[in-house]
């Protein structure tokens, strides 16, 4: 299920990039609008992992600190794609409707894989508040590489939407791998840690 929603998340994307509706600013802002996303959603997921971990609380819970740390380093991206695709390289944001679509459609995924994942399987009886903190974060930093070099390489090409479907195939592909690597990790830390439901 998990390799669907990804699939699903990213054609939401690729079929406007495939019918060149969209510019360079307008596919990475979407690809920003994701990160967001993921951002809430592991959010609520550290917040289940701290509720059900049955430790000690922490002064600080990792959820706090990851809302923070996250949240700069969103807002940080977010700055880096306004100012210089959306301002200094003149990208145009002209997508109206079929943009927010697409962004509707993205959360609305996110979401469904919340609830059935997550919420319905009881995942956090399979893991702990540390490896959810730490999940997003390797997938996310080499998609940042991937998306804003594939914008720049596109703003310097005499076909942008090559470069774009390119790059957002790219990223499909680096999704799909860091979802079986970071599941047989998971799954494998969870048979050392006998935790409950390792197999469900």
């Amino acid at each position: 299920m998990a390799y669907v929603l990804i699939v699903l998340w990213n054609l939401a994307t690729l079929v406007p990039i495939w019918l060149g509706w969209w510019d360079v600013f307008a596919v990475l802002g979407l690809y920003w609008f994701e990160n967001l996303c993921t951002g809430v959603v592991q959010f609520q997921k550290l917040r289940d992992a701290e509720a059900h971990s049955g430790s000690k609380p922490e002064a600080v819970p990792l959820s706090k600190f990851f809302a923070l740390h996250y949240g700069i380093f969103t807002a940080v991206h977010g700055l880096l794609v306004l100012v210089f695709f959306g301002l200094v390289m003149g990208g145009l944001w002209q997508q109206g409707q079929a943009w927010w679509l697409s962004a509707i459609i993205i959360a609305a995924i996110h979401y469904l894989g919340f609830r059935s994942e997550w919420r319905a399987r009881q995942d956090w009886t399979r893991t702990t508040p540390g490896r959810v903190m730490a999940e997003p974060y390797a997938r996310v930093l080499v998609l940042h590489v991937i998306v804003i070099a594939g914008g720049w390489l596109a703003l310097s090409a005499p076909s942008p939407q090559s470069i774009l479907k390119l790059f957002a195939l790219i990223k499909l592909g680096v999704e799909l791998i860091a979802a079986f690597i970071w599941s047989r990790f998971a799954l494998k830390k969870c048979h050392e840690s006998s935790c409950q439901r390792c197999t469900g």
